[in-house]
């Protein structure tokens, strides 16, 4: 559902709420399944028992199933915490000392961004490409700060989103003599930005250039994503502008003219003049300075209750919510082919009947990645693919043994270890 922002930023408008609908319209298709965890194995355990499963056997198969995606990403996790360990901003824990050596930050901070980016990709984050970016840079919401980006404070920068709706903000304005009205605003409901500065940038700043940043946020307008990045500038709007700028000229030239009018009257009037002028004129600077306190107080305020997390803690969170999305993948996959598809399917088949069964249950359309389930169903060995490219799901009892089975693999993977 494509929706136009406004190009005008009325300086006579007054933003009075905004909210996000329950059952909010999505400008794009979603690539998630927007279920919390509890509620999807509800809803896959009933569809499961009302295709003739056994309840019990169904739970326990989605609690091995649980159990061993949980372990085959526990390695991949750890390594991941333990290299942005090195390059966390916020890490306050030393190094010992025969073990501290000199280490590559620019290069551990690539690895670090290159293994996000592939959480980010299990989770169904879309990545902004550079295209993306600077379309969404291009120009403030119709309530958002105007600011400007720098992008050459960046050594490397990723954005990546979640959740594209259409939320409403209430608003009066001037022109329509502040009558209610509702604007329709389209938000990422999550994004999240990850990024290392170059040296330059941090010569003179708080900030390092031998970490990654992590940064994530909720509900951001589609237009004002410039105001989470670091190096940018507040761009006042032309009537701010105007405010500082038309009470100055005005006064030079008044100055002007009395000078010339009242040269006569001796110097005590004309160092009175000068200095009730430069007291207008410092007024002006003073002005200006308020106004620009003015965007970054409502820049921090928005900020504020908008932030989720940062570095470390979002790198968790990050992780868990791709094992969740993994989870529900394969849940959603299996579910579907025992139950509608005994005899096998095709993967446009069960990508079809995936989605109508999201779609039934949240009221929009999803991209269900039907290729990356069925990846990881035949890797456990509870899905098999025949010559004619059919998926077909191992029967229920068979499915939990070879869960168990894998289980215990890894288990003793781990002891040989």
């Amino acid at each position: 559902m494509p929706v136009s922002i406004p190009d005008n930023n009325d300086l006579f408008s007054f933003v009075e709420n905004e909210t996000i609908p329950e059952n909010a319209a999505h400008w794009e298709r979603e690539h998630f399944i927007p279920v919390v965890r509890a509620d999807w194995r509800v809803l896959i355990t009933d569809a499961a028992v009302q295709g003739g499963l056994d309840h019990d056997q169904f739970e326990e198969f989605c609690a091995l199933l649980d159990t061993l995606i949980h372990m085959s990403t526990y390695h991949d996790n750890t390594s991941i915490s333990e290299s942005y360990s090195l390059v966390d901003p916020d890490n306050i824990g030393g190094r010992l000392a025969e073990v501290a050596r000199v280490d590559d930050y620019d290069g551990r901070c690539q690895t670090v961004i290159r293994q996000f980016d592939q959480i980010m990709v299990r989770g169904n984050y879309q990545k902004l490409s550079r295209t993306e970016l600077l379309e969404a840079l291009d120009k403030a919401s119709e309530f958002g700060i105007p600011m400007r980006a720098n992008f050459s404070v960046f050594k490397r920068i990723a954005v990546y989103v979640r959740g594209k709706v259409v939320g409403q903000r209430t608003r009066r304005r001037a022109m329509n003599f502040y009558r209610k009205e509702e604007l329709d605003v389209p938000l990422f409901q999550r994004l999240v930005i990850c990024f290392q500065l170059t040296e330059d940038a941090t010569a003179n700043d708080e900030h390092r250039h031998d970490c990654l940043y992590i940064k994530s946020f909720k509900n951001i307008p589609q237009h004002d994503i410039d105001m989470l990045l670091p190096g940018t500038s507040v761009r006042m709007s032309l009537v701010d502008r105007g405010k500082i700028a038309l009470p100055t000229i005005s006064g030079l030239a008044m100055l002007t003219f009395r000078i010339v009018f009242l040269a006569s009257m001796g110097l005590f009037a004309f160092l009175g003049l000068l200095f009730t002028t430069s007291g207008y004129a410092v007024k002006s600077i003073f002005g200006y300075i308020r106004t620009k306190d003015r965007y970054q107080h409502s820049l921090t305020k928005n900020l504020y209750y908008q932030n989720l997390g940062n570095n470390a803690g979002v790198l968790q969170q990050m992780q868990m919510e791709a094992e969740v999305q993994d989870i529900q993948e394969c849940l959603l996959g299996y579910t579907m082919l025992i139950t509608r598809f005994p005899d096998g399917a095709t993967m446009g088949q069960l990508d079809k009947a995936a989605e109508d069964f999201i779609q039934d249950v949240v009221k929009f359309p999803v991209d269900f990645e039907v290729d990356d389930a069925l990846r990881k169903l035949v890797r456990l060995n509870i899905v098999s693919v025949t010559p004619q490219r059919m998926y077909l799901a191992c029967p229920l009892d068979k499915a939990s043994v070879q869960l168990q089975s894998g289980f215990a693999q890894k288990f003793t993977n781990y002891n040989s270890d």
